[in-house]
């Protein structure tokens, strides 16, 4: 029987397991002086095929998997791995890495390092992961800084190398138990995910942090029955499944689907939101599981028939095109194998024909947010804009934002790359959804829908 290959990827580096034919190119690249003065003495050089061959066979066949082959554009470029500690420090794991010279300065290390890291936090049972850094390796003292590592001591004297004497750089990136993801029932833990910074709310944080009763006014929350019709003809009506709604905002679709017959478990990032959510599903005397979680570091493995994320519940908002990912790779691991997954997200068509300026002013109404000076960038795909709302205290705020635009292209690759084998991608009009309407430049959103989950 073939054995399955573990991939994990942010769209452009991916980490996966060895294959006997890396040898070759293991080789060749780790034959290079400037590679081994980085490394332990354990990493020979000159590095034969010899060696590439004794290190694939010492991890080929590891359970889990700890160490991968790191892959740049369909090439293998290097190796990473987490090597688990023990007694005392079974928690803690310590990292190592090296890529070919000919692709250094292209940001594939930092790529590489933020998904080994998100791996480990999330499947290998650690809360601490470090590594030793040469005091005169500044590049890989940059990398770890940009993956979100403390930069933790200075050991003096402690790394002998080419017989002159080093001091050591510690780095570590740590999940405290604050920074864990909240247990459901949980009410005061603050939510942190893998590299977070505690005390910078991006703007998503503050724009719903005391937003709660007001959203439900806002137009684009008004298609609430008509998108409950749809997905209940998505599922057949089978009201055995259960539905998992990320970003779930004050709770409409969740309550609305929940008065159906359906059992729904709502997650956002926001307690306000939360807090109107559950106050609203009171006075229906309805019992939902309404949860604070990050969408991109969900506890559920494999426990959903159907995923929802309508009306860009946290994807696409995040900061980076990695981020926005991690929503989906969460969102991917929530599912049963033969899982659906039903999301909307901004359509990067759209942009290259309208002016998404006016189309915000065509459709606010009095009272609601309004959204101004947008700038598309078009080597990025986001739009940047100034928006301007009242709170539920009515204090008036104003927000520097921005959000990513994704082509149908984008969001295929992205789903057929966590397993996702049939992936339609349509139109989505407010409250109309339809598998008859084809996407098109004139469409705002898109509606998403994947299924048959490897």
């Amino acid at each position: 029987m073939a054995r399955k290959e573990l991939k994990l990827t942010d769209g452009t580096v991916a980490l996966r397991n060895f294959r006997r034919t890396d040898k070759y190119r293991m080789a060749e690249l780790a034959n290079n002086e400037k590679v081994a003065i980085n490394l332990r003495d354990a990493f020979p050089h000159p590095y034969a095929l010899a060696d590439a061959q004794l290190f694939i066979n010492t991890f080929i066949g590891q359970n889990p998997v700890q160490v991968f082959a790191i892959e740049y554009q369909g090439k293998y470029v290097g190796n990473i791995g987490l090597h688990k500690q023990d007694d005392v420090y079974s928690k803690s794991a310590e990292l190592g890495y090296f890529i070919g010279e000919p692709y250094w300065n292209k940001g594939i290390t930092t790529r590489a390092v933020n998904l080994i890291c998100d791996y480990g936090f999330r499947e290998l049972d650690v809360v601490r992961i470090y590594s030793g850094i040469f005091e005169f390796n500044q590049a890989s003292q940059r990398v770890l800084e940009k993956c979100g590592f403390e930069r933790e001591a200075v050991l003096k004297s402690a790394v002998c190398k080419k017989d002159r004497i080093f001091d050591e750089i510690r780095y570590a990136k740590v999940i405290r138990p604050s920074d864990e993801i909240m247990a459901p029932g949980a009410k005061d833990n603050k939510i942190q995910g893998p590299g977070s910074e505690p005390d910078k709310k991006q703007w998503y944080e503050a724009l719903f942090e005391n937003y709660g009763k007001k959203y439900d006014s806002e137009t684009f929350t008004s298609g609430t029955m008509g998108e409950c019709d749809f997905i209940e003809k998505e599922l057949d009506g089978n009201r055995s499944l259960k539905i998992l709604d990320i970003g779930c905002g004050t709770g409409r679709h969740s309550i609305e689907l929940t008065k159906r017959g359906y059992n729904v478990t709502g997650i956002d990032l926001s307690e306000s939101q939360l807090q109107t959510a559950r106050e609203k599903a009171a006075a229906e005397g309805l019992k939902i599981n309404f949860t604070r979680h990050d969408a991109r570091y969900l506890p559920f493995n494999r426990e959903f028939d159907l995923a929802i994320m309508l009306c860009e519940g946290g994807f696409p908002l995040m900061e980076t095109d990695e981020m926005n990912f991690e929503i989906l790779r969460s969102a991917a691991k929530s599912l049963k194998k033969s899982g659906k997954f039903i999301f909307t997200t901004l359509n990067g068509l759209f942009p290259l024909y309208h002016s998404v300026q006016q189309f915000c002013e065509g459709t606010s109404v009095e009272g609601n947010a309004t959204y101004h000076s947008n700038t598309f960038d078009l080597m990025t795909f986001r739009d940047y804009n100034i928006t301007e709302f009242e709170d539920d205290n009515g204090k008036k705020k104003t927000l520097n934002c921005n959000e990513r635009y994704y082509v149908p292209s984008e969001i295929s690759w992205l789903l057929k790359s966590l397993g996702f084998n049939m992936i339609d991608i349509l139109g989505a009009k407010l409250g109309a959804y339809s598998r008859n309407d084809r996407l098109t430049t004139e469409d705002f959103e898109m509606l998403v829908i994947a299924s048959d989950k490897v």
